[in-house]
Parts: structure tokens; sequence; C-alpha cells
């Protein structure tokens, strides 16, 4: 086991995607006034962080740039070969999410000098298990997306501050499957327990800041066991599922067999393909036969016991998924993203461009298709609609994780 150092504490870092991180961390130290609780959250500025400069001034830094990155690491104070690897992590985080990637490097580089960080460490934000986003305070998903393996690269990078992280709690959903857990788990060599959620988790005002309460009060002190009755009670209490080094994984909700859980995604199939193909309309994301499939996606990535050669398309499926459910968003950030390259594209073949944030899918499609055509028959074939055919048809039609990021959902 890696050695901690410094003693165990039971101060708290919560690192939340969403603006009301804010709320979740007070409920936290509300319920223990005496530790210390601190908080990383978006900044003012996509992808910019204040930090002292040599001579004890503040400086902003802008991470969009390398040399930006760079200058920041250089106020760490770590070592030439462990401030690249630092860099590297932090250049692996999307747009938007480098903030909190270097945010999070700000508090760990005191653990590297020989210096104590929280043992607690809190994830909050929108999951499908595998990253976290955000939005806005209107409800619009604009902050960045967070991928576990950024986390894992910073993790690299500064083992001490990761030895030092005992109890982690992901307030986010899809993150209380054993196999997801085990992911998380394997990132942090000292942790001794685990608080996440099958399914979906509660919202910052719809039950997470008394979640959180509970939590910081069952993992209070040197303790390694948790029980999943603790949110019993709780709206979403149900969906707790727990890890502990003393008794291992527990979860509230029953875990159905893999046969089970095969034929209800077999029987779910057909009505992905017939969304898929846009001859059903998805009228309500949160429920219904969509979303009962994509549940069971995630139960079945949850589990161990599933083979490694059945994940990627299970991950596939789970990505399509999601995206077709928020597909309405979808296409209205497909517009406003790639809204120039879609006129230069159609225009460059004669055609009118389309506002595909005002079609549905099956009309979408239908038009992808014609324009793919199109394009077939011009010799030489013009280069803004060539620039474009990708982005249609891995983007809007195939709804690749490469170009519908998480945070358009």
């Amino acid at each position: 086991m890696t050695s901690v150092g410094p003693r165990r504490n039971d101060d708290t870092l919560v690192l939340g995607m969403n603006p009301h991180t804010r709320a979740e961390a007070d409920a936290i130290q509300k319920s223990n006034p005496t530790a210390r609780v601190t908080t990383i959250q978006d900044t003012l500025q996509n992808d910019q962080v204040r930090a002292p400069r040599p001579d004890g001034g503040i400086q902003v830094y802008d991470l969009r740039m390398d040399a930006g990155i760079q200058a920041f690491v250089a106020t760490l104070g770590l070592p030439l070969a462990q401030s690249q690897q630092v860099a590297a992590a932090i250049a692996s985080g999307g747009e938007d999410a480098r903030d909190e990637l270097a945010q999070l490097a700000q508090v760990w580089a005191r653990a590297e000098k020989g210096g104590v960080i929280p043992s607690r460490l809190v994830l909050s934000g929108h999951s499908a298990g595998f990253s976290l986003w955000g939005e806005n305070e209107e409800g619009s998903f604009k902050n960045g997306n967070i991928e576990r393996d950024s986390i894992a690269r910073l993790v690299a990078a500064m083992p001490a501050a990761a030895a030092r992280v005992e109890d982690l709690c992901i307030a986010a959903c899809y993150n209380g499957g054993e196999a997801t857990m085990n992911e998380w788990r394997a990132l942090f060599p000292n942790l001794k327990t685990m608080w996440a959620y099958n399914g979906s988790a509660p919202g910052s005002f719809t039950g997470a800041t008394v979640h959180l309460a509970r939590w910081e009060v069952a993992t209070r002190g040197d303790v390694d066991a948790l029980g999943p009755s603790l949110a019993r009670g709780l709206r979403k209490g149900d969906a707790l599922a727990v890890w502990s080094r003393r008794d291992g994984y527990q979860a509230s909700m029953g875990s159905m067999s893999i046969s089970n859980q095969d034929a209800r995604y077999a029987a779910g199939r057909a009505t992905f393909e017939r969304c898929f193909r846009g001859d059903e309309e998805v009228r309500d994301s949160q429920h219904g036969p969509l979303r009962d499939y994509y549940n069971t996606l995630q139960e079945l990535l949850g589990q161990p016991d599933v083979p490694a050669s059945d994940r990627p398309a299970l991950e596939r499926a789970r990505d399509q998924t999601l995206r077709l459910l928020f597909y309405g968003k979808v296409a209205v950030r497909f517009q406003e993203t790639y809204r120039s390259s879609i006129r230069r594209g159609f225009e460059a073949l004669g055609l009118s461009a389309p506002d595909f944030s005002r079609l549905g899918r099956k009309e979408a499609l239908a038009l992808i298709q014609s324009f793919e055509a199109e394009l077939s028959r011009h010799n030489p074939r013009p280069e803004e609609a060539q620039r474009l055919l990708p982005l249609l048809t891995e983007g809007l039609r195939d709804l690749q994780r490469s170009r519908i990021p998480e945070n358009w959902i």
C-alpha cells in the first residue's frame, strides 16, 4: 500500500461541474463545521485560472493554449518531469474542463510537496458513468466535460495526492455499477470507502444536499465500512451503491442476472432501432422504453462479469442511446456549433442550407442521405462539402461521441 504521509483528516474537496456546487459544499460544511471544505467549480472565463506569480502577485492563466498551461504548471513548484505530466493531464481535458483540472492540480500539489490535502473527495455533475459535465444557471449545458481518463492522468502525475484520498463520493448518475466503481477505485490506492449511484442520482436541490450530509457523517473519522441503507428513506436512496474496504461492494437495488439483462437488452433493441431511424419520436427523455433500454445498457456495463469483448458494442450503444434520448438538444447544439460549416457545405453543392435544430430526426437523416448522394455526383467534389460530410454522418446521423460530446446532452 502506498504511504499516505500525514495523518488523514475530515476535510473535503468538492469538485463540481454544475452551478450549484456551492450548495452541495455548504451541506457538507454544515454537517461538520470544524472540518474544512474546499470547492472547485467552473471559472468565470472558460479555461482561465488565477495563480500566484513568482513575484507574489496574482495572474490569470489561459489554459486554452499550451503556453498558458505550461506557465500555470510552473506555479505549482513541482519537478520538471512531474510538471510535464501534470501539463499533459490538464491538456487532455476538453473545452472548459481544463480549469477544473488545473484547480484540482493546485490543491493536490500540496501533497506532492509533503503538505496536507483533504482526505475526502466529492466529484459532482451530470454523468453517464465515465465522465462528468455541467450546465449553466439557465440549464443549458455549457460547462465542459471531464473524462475519467483525464483524472487518471492527473492521478498518475500526482501519486502522493492520490494516495491521500480515503473516501470518494461520486454525486452523479450511473457510477454505481460494480465494474464502474472498480474503475474509479483503481485510481486511489488507499481508498477505504466509495459512495455512488446506480441509475440517476439526486440533483442539488432535489436530494443531493441531504445525501451529502449523510455521506459526511458516515465517512467522518477513520472509517472502513459503509452500508447501502445509509440513504434509506431519501429520494433516490434506492439508487445508492457503496464499496468499503471491510464489506466490499453493496447496492440498495438487487442485482439482476446477466441473462435477464441480456433478454431486456434484446427486447429493447427494437425500440432503439426505430428511434435511431427516426420512425419513432422520443417524447420523454426520462421515462419510456428507450430510457429503459438505456438503463439496461448501464446495468450491463456495471456488471464485472460482462466479457471485455462485449463492452465496446455496449458502450457504443449506450453512447448512441443517450444522444437519442436528448436528440432535440443535440440537434440544437449541432446547428449552433457548425452553422457556418453547414451553410458553406450545402451552398458548395448549390443547395439551400437547412436548420437542423428545426428538423425531426427522420427529416434530418433523409437530408443527410440526399447531401451524400449529391456530393457523390460532383466531380471534382467541392472541398467545403467534403469537410461537412463526416460531421453530418458521424455526428448527427451516427451520434458518435467524437462528434457529439456529452455536455451537449
